[in-house]
């Protein structure tokens, strides 16, 4: 008999009439059911605010080191020395020989000013320079004709002297009259002022004549008209001081020029230098001569080497002065705007500046005080590559 049978047999325990006896059931008893503990899930605020966290740090750690050891400095612009243009003689402009932005070598005609009067005072300075040389040989014939009346003073002078000798003589002796000696007295007199005269005459007019030839004072006022007129004259073409370019061009044909008055810009290349605002605490181990690299908003991708060339000693305070006396600043901000010192970078010698570069445009430069080695100086190159490659998506 199979245990199934057997259990078919048992009577049923629900339809039994309930004993006083306590009954065992031969029912399996189901296992109970296991207790699942609750699965704990990380708070995604709190995840948040680690990464952010770890991100301000790393922030701040690197904001630190790198302006001590890589400082930085967006925002440069290119600049170079300016000179204006302006005529050194005032006049109507005949011709503009230049265009706006044209480059130019240096003697190179910019423009022509009306010459007509600057020719007559050329021509007027040279008659003054000949008047005044023939004034000068006047004045040496006339010295040698002075001097000729004064020989012949001297010579009635010679003359006279032995007659009035004789004449006191023969007067002591009784031999002549009153007449006669007073004669000879007279005639003596007045050949001893005739040579007096002479003489007199003579320096009058070797101190009114001066230095002979071009050492004279008149002939050399007269030349030195002559030279003021001529270097007028040529000025009425302004030329180019050197190699470079020209700007800003505000002159045309027939517009009256003014001396000292600016009609163009010309900027010199050659003195191109990059400019660039550091705060005062990125400059404590800067010093000129430290190695730099920059780059470009008109060279994107590129990066270009220079170096310190000077920094800053000083900048406006920006305090103002009211009755005599120092105005109080009026900031009460906890954290006022950092100060910042210009830094002037020059590309080195093997490194051309763009040729599309043009003063003002922007660059962006890291100076490495203690050179080009080590983690941040790495870094920061790194990022400077970077940033240079995405400047050209501006």
């Amino acid at each position: 008999m199979t245990k199934s049978a057997s259990l078919r047999q048992q009577p049923d325990l629900e339809s039994a009439p309930i004993s006083s006896s306590p009954t065992i059931s031969l029912a399996p008893v189901a296992d109970p059911e296991p207790v699942s503990e609750p699965v704990k899930r990380r708070n995604p605020a709190a995840l948040a605010g680690l990464v952010i966290l770890i991100a301000l740090s790393g922030f701040g750690a690197w904001y630190v080191l790198s302006d001590r050891a890589a400082p930085y400095a967006g925002g440069a612009s290119v600049t170079a020395f300016v000179t204006q243009i302006a005529p050194r003689v005032s006049g109507p402009v005949t011709q503009v020989l230049v265009s706006d932005n044209a480059v130019v070598k240096a003697g190179q005609p910019l423009f022509h000013i009306d010459d007509t009067t600057f020719v007559m005072d050329v021509a007027q300075a040279e008659a003054q320079l000949a008047q005044a040389r023939q004034t000068v040989t006047a004045n040496a014939a006339a010295i040698v004709a002075a001097t000729a009346q004064r020989d012949k003073a001297n010579a009635q002078l010679a003359l006279v002297q032995p007659a009035r000798d004789r004449a006191l003589q023969l007067f002591g002796r009784g031999l002549v009259s009153d007449a006669k000696r007073d004669q000879a007295e007279a005639d003596y007199s007045a050949a001893l002022a005739a040579t007096s005269a002479a003489e007199a005459d003579i320096a009058r007019l070797t101190a009114q004549a001066g230095p002979s030839g071009e050492d004279n004072p008149q002939v050399r006022t007269a030349m030195a008209a002559l030279e003021k007129a001529q270097f007028a004259l040529a000025n009425t073409t302004v030329l180019a001081p050197a190699d470079g370019y020209i700007t800003n061009l505000s002159l045309a044909g027939g517009q009256f020029a003014t001396a000292g008055q600016a009609v163009m810009t010309f900027i010199d290349p050659t003195t191109q230098a990059v400019l660039a605002d550091f705060r005062e605490n990125q400059l404590v181990n800067v010093l000129p001569g430290d190695p730099v690299e920059l780059s470009f908003e008109a060279a994107p991708g590129t990066i270009f080497h220079g170096h310190v060339d000077s920094i800053a000693w000083g900048i406006n305070s920006g305090r103002t002065t009211v009755n005599g006396l120092a105005q109080s600043s009026t900031d009460t901000r906890w954290f006022p705007a950092a100060r910042k010192i210009p830094v002037r970078v020059s590309l080195d010698q093997d490194t051309p500046m763009p040729a599309n570069l043009r003063l003002g445009s922007e660059a962006s430069m890291v100076i490495y005080p203690a050179g080009q080695s080590g983690v941040v100086a790495t870094m920061a190159a790194g990022l400077m590559r970077i940033g240079s490659f995405f400047s050209g998506f501006n």
